[in-house]
């Protein structure tokens, strides 16, 4: 499970870092006039702008979720530790 939301974050960040680049370029060229049809790029650049902040929103989450299972991990395997030495005391 922990796994599976580690490799999602490593996912999402390459897909945002390579969105981020991409409208940095789109951006570029709208400043630099390369453009033929500003308003076009302004609506991609508007919806990649958009797409970016859910993205970072999304690792935020997952941020916060694996923490939260990395601690539920921890706590449980010193918990089972626990009881395991608790049983073998009982024998």
């Amino acid at each position: 499970m922990i796994s599976d939301v580690e490799q999602e974050l490593l996912g999402l960040t390459a897909r945002i870092e390579d969105a981020r680049a991409r409208a940095a370029f789109l951006y570029g060229d709208m400043i630099e006039g390369e453009s033929d049809d500003n308003a076009r790029d302004a609506a991609i650049l508007a919806d990649a702008e958009r797409v970016l902040v859910r993205g970072d929103r999304r690792i935020e989450e997952i941020h916060h979720n694996l923490s939260f299972l990395v601690d539920l991990r921890r706590r449980m395997t010193a918990e089972t530790d626990r009881l395991r030495a608790y049983e073998a005391e009982g024998e």
